[in-house]
């Protein structure tokens, strides 16, 4: 149940996102550069009366301090390494995609040697389909596989997409491809890590938890970016990151099977040693 709707979401988000790019693209091309942060703030100001003339505030919990909060999330992290190893993939792997996000754009100017007009628009378009068919292939590896594995595989995928901007730095087709296959193997990832978050961290510490690892995040993004590298060093950094990522996944795996959890696939809860002898029983 959860696996599905994390990929629904997913799905329909890039459904969304296919839809803005191509106004974006149409915009622009009609009316210049600037018309789609226009037509962008327009429906922004509409999104915002309708959140408030329809939906009630949540005030959450009134009597929960901060400091305890903080506090409950840092002894749930020490007392269980799966987390940490969970919460260090996602800021990796969102580090380096946040990272993506501001580096496409001229690592294709770059390799645009013909200097012709790059569409935007359609290029982000094609990104989102993209993400969209790695919802989709994670629900086909969600039937045979657990995300704890093939994600393992998915992060390496990544790190090696990521390399063809250094090893082919003129070749604009190769990058753009390269890039297509990043943006699925990001489709893969949102829902199996949500599905992952929602399994291993516990609902009352969840939010903060996973806003412990927001930190080294946002140093990584800051870090690459302040320092106006150049696209070779930048994409670099990505790959190396990437690899890291991968290195704890396969950690994490370890450490599971230490623990003696088996799981059969995503859709299942993985079972300890004494649930398996009660389910033989």
């Amino acid at each position: 149940m959860l696996s599905t709707i994390f990929s629904h979401a997913t799905l329909g988000n890039s459904l969304v996102a296919i839809c803005a790019g191509v106004v974006a693209q149409t915009a622009a091309d009609m009316f210049g550069f600037v018309a789609p942060f226009d037509v962008a703030l327009s429906i922004l100001c509409l999104m915002a009366i309708l959140l408030v003339m329809t939906w009630p505030e949540n005030y959450g919990d009134s009597k929960a301090a901060l400091h305890t909060s903080f506090v409950n999330a840092y002894k749930t992290i020490r007392q269980d390494s799966n987390i940490l190893y969970l919460g260090l993939v996602q800021s990796l792997f969102e580090g380096v995609m946040y990272t993506f996000v501001l580096e496409w754009t001229p690592a294709l100017t770059e390799a645009n040697t013909e200097n012709e007009r790059i569409p935007h628009g359609l290029i982000f378009a094609a990104f989102m389909v993209a993400v969209m068919m790695g919802s989709s292939i994670f629900k086909l590896l969600s039937n045979s596989f657990s995300s704890e594995s093939f994600l393992r595989i998915v992060l390496l995928m990544a790190s090696f997409s990521l390399a063809v901007p250094i090893l082919l730095p003129s070749n604009a087709a190769a990058i753009f491809a390269a890039f297509i296959v990043f943006e699925v193997c990001v489709g893969i990832f949102w829902p199996a890590m949500g599905y992952l978050r929602g399994k291993y961290i516990p609902e009352e510490t969840r939010s903060t938890t996973m806003n412990f690892f927001r930190v080294p995040l946002n140093i990584i993004v800051v870090a690459i970016l302040y320092q106006n590298f150049s696209m070779h060093v930048i994409f670099q950094f990505c790959v190396g990151l990437l690899l890291i990522a991968t290195i704890v996944q396969f950690a994490f795996c370890l450490n599971c099977k230490k623990q003696g959890i088996r799981y059969q696939n995503l859709a299942h809860i993985p079972l300890a040693p004494n649930e398996e002898k009660q389910e033989m029983n």
